[in-house]
């Protein structure tokens, strides 16, 4: 009841803001099919699969392809920068020129790596740290020793009671793989989707999307996605599991996946972003920084949110970190926050 009560709280600014801008006609978005070939031969990071997601639009480049979602007179880049250091301002300069040309007046970009913000600063993003990604560096991974010996009881607890992990097509398991996801989105808050963060397990258009499940003999107890990317790089997209799945199932799950892209010969898996973890003290922005900080420290932001819940489980893996940007144009703001978390479904 609370965190039904603080949501439609932090609803009521929104609506203000969307009187305030008014509607705008933007041109049904592309077809994902149809940016397919270009986003899986420019793709810089596994988040790039987003693109293909229904329903957004797309600035496209010889450089690249660059996602976006609109709501009001702001446009909300998604799936990272997927361009090669001379394509970056390119593929930018599409994405704002295309936007402002369908009425939008702010645009808005998430995920920002450190590589990156030199070309954003450029095209008159501003930018702000609000979180990190979780990187597993699968060559040397192992579960043996002991900075793995919580995740590693985990797996060994899954096993014995019959878990075992494999790789399915969407098209021979889809109505139990949908009735497991159907179930998992019905068990978190309500309208907890993480839009524009996380992306659907796209049953319709697998693309290169691959399916991996921990089973026991009777069900599938969880599922996850890993979307590919430049070569040896993967990325862990969907993760889901049964309300009642058997303990250790996830884990299980995700060992097994590590296990699997290391023998394959692949380097690096990403397992996301974490918004707003590990967001500094005092930064270039204490006060928008400083939200954030209370946001995941805080007991009820992390029973809105859930943040410091996904990170902390990430951890098992103890993966390592890098910084990740928000970046708004032409100003970074309180209310540019605002509206880029509206816009990924947190309320």
């Amino acid at each position: 009841m609370l965190d039904r009560a603080m949501r439609a709280a932090m609803r009521l600014p929104g609506a203000l803001l969307d009187g305030v801008d008014g509607e705008i006609r933007v041109a049904a978005g592309g077809r994902p099919d149809a940016v397919y070939p270009q986003v899986r031969d420019t793709a810089r990071h596994p988040e790039s699969r987003l693109a293909l997601e229904e329903g957004l639009h797309h600035a496209c480049d010889p450089a690249g392809v660059l996602a976006w979602q609109h709501r009001g007179r702001t446009a909300f880049a998604i799936g990272g920068l997927n361009a090669a250091p001379e394509g970056r301002d390119a593929l930018l300069r599409a994405f704002v020129d295309q936007a402002e040309a369908a009425g939008v007046v702010r645009q808005l970009a998430f995920p920002v790596r450190r590589e990156e913000l030199a070309a954003v600063v450029a095209r008159g993003f501003q930018p702000v740290q609000v979180g990190v990604e979780s990187i597993l560096d699968v060559e040397d991974w192992t579960l043996r020793g002991g900075a793995r010996a919580d995740l590693r009881q985990m797996v060994n607890r899954a096993r014995a009671r019959g878990v075992a992990v494999e790789e399915v097509s969407a098209a021979s398991h889809r109505p139990e793989l949908e009735a497991l996801y159907a179930a998992w989105l019905a068990s978190r808050r309500p309208s907890w989707r993480m839009k524009l963060l996380v992306g659907s397990p796209s049953f319709d258009a697998p693309f290169d999307r691959r399916y991996l499940v921990a089973r026991t003999p009777d069900r599938i107890e969880a599922f996850c996605t890993l979307l590919p990317s430049a070569p040896g790089l993967w990325g862990l997209d969907v993760m889901c599991r049964r309300p009642n799945a058997v303990p250790g199932s996830m884990e299980r799950l995700l060992a097994a996946a590590a296990d699997r892209l290391r023998d394959e010969g692949a380097h690096t898996l990403s397992l996301g972003a974490n918004p707003m973890a590990g967001v500094p003290v005092g930064g270039s922005h204490p006060v928008l920084q400083g939200i954030f900080r209370l946001l995941y420290d805080s007991p009820w932001g992390d029973r809105v949110f859930g943040f410091r819940r996904l990170h902390h489980f990430k951890r098992k893996l103890r993966p390592r970190e890098e910084p990740l940007w928000f970046a708004a144009r032409p100003h970074l703001g309180v209310v540019s926050l605002y509206r880029g978390c509206r816009m990924w479904g947190l309320y």
